[in-house]
């Protein structure tokens, strides 16, 4: 039986017993199988607890699901958060961007609109002293995903 499988299966309990959303709390193969859920069915997935998942290395040109994952972390690494005035010495923000703007920066690289959205869960906008910049947030599904 594949994870694919497992999430299925967890799909159907939700669906039998009419549950919308969970939060899904996943131990070593059961954390594995959360995150596949999570991946698969973003909109079904309100958060994630992934608990004691063994150092397994996955190969993502040998695994479609991995490489998924490894493509979405690089392209939330590689995302400009804010808009930076080059020219000028001291690099002072001009503007943060939206929500919005990252998800249309984000269009070629995930083009699944519910991935995109689950991808973007892990930007926010943090105000500080009257200054609010974007930032992301890490996550142990996203470290784990991409060893």
């Amino acid at each position: 039986m594949s994870y694919t499988q497992m999430a299925e299966d967890v799909l159907q309990f939700m669906n039998q017993r009419n549950i919308q959303k969970a939060i899904c709390i996943g131990h070593s193969m059961g954390g594995k199988v959360a995150k596949v859920l999570a991946l698969q069915y973003p909109h079904r997935v309100a958060g994630l607890v992934i608990l004691d998942i063994a150092p397994v290395s996955y190969n993502s040109t040998l695994d479609s699901h991995w490489k998924a994952v490894e493509t979405i972390i690089q392209a939330l690494t590689q995302l400009k958060l804010d808009d930076v005035d080059d020219d000028d010495k001291t690099r002072k923000r001009k503007s943060t961007k939206t929500k919005k703007d990252l998800e249309m920066e984000l269009r070629h690289t995930i083009q699944d609109p519910a991935l995109r959205a689950f991808a973007l869960t892990n930007i926010e906008t943090v105000s500080t002293k009257g200054e609010s910049f974007t930032t992301t947030t890490t996550t142990s599904s996203t470290t784990t995903a991409n060893n």
